[in-house]
């Protein structure tokens, strides 16, 4: 059991820790509980990836000025990458499947998640930082600033895909 999922356990009410305890219900629940601590690092990761975004669009009226158009078009294609990782992490898979569904997903695939999810954080504060570095870059330095950056977020988003992947039974475990 992730250490992440204890934590999130500890805070339980009474009520939700006597459902633990009822036969039947203790499975459904657990999963439940695990599903709902992903969300909530999802939605961290959010909170620290959309901020990174505001800032990297203060960096437009620099680019513009410029007048440098290649500037423009990797702007434009960073913004892109963003947008594609912010709609990712909105939409990404909590570990439901249904009762018919050929690949089901275990609660040790949901607490890899949780974990997996949460080795994300780290991720989502680097491009924090790189988008800070864009929105006050020289007009020197803008074309690396936007290039660190764009090559944060395109590792993030592959691994957004392969852990779509593993969930869905077709990546690697």
């Amino acid at each position: 059991m992730s250490e992440i999922y204890k934590k999130a356990t500890s805070n339980l009410r009474l009520l939700e820790k006597l459902e633990l305890i009822l036969p039947g219900y203790r499975g459904y629940k657990e999963k439940e509980l695990r599903r709902e601590t992903d969300r909530l690092i999802r939605d961290y990761l959010l909170s620290r990836i959309q901020p990174a975004y505001r800032d990297f669009k203060n960096a437009m009226k620099a680019i513009a000025l410029s007048g440098d158009q290649t500037l423009a078009t990797e702007y434009n294609e960073v913004q892109a990458i963003f947008d594609r990782v912010i709609s990712k992490l909105k939409t990404m898979s909590y570990g439901y499947t249904g009762f018919f569904d050929l690949v089901k997903v275990e609660e040790q695939q949901l607490d890899k998640m949780i974990e997996f999810d949460w080795n994300l954080v780290s991720t989502a504060e680097k491009i924090q930082e790189k988008a800070r570095n864009v929105a006050k870059s020289d007009p020197g330095k803008l074309r690396e600033a936007l290039d660190d950056l764009k090559n944060e977020l395109l590792s993030l988003e592959d691994t957004l895909i392969n852990r779509e992947n593993i969930i869905k039974g077709v990546g690697e475990k």
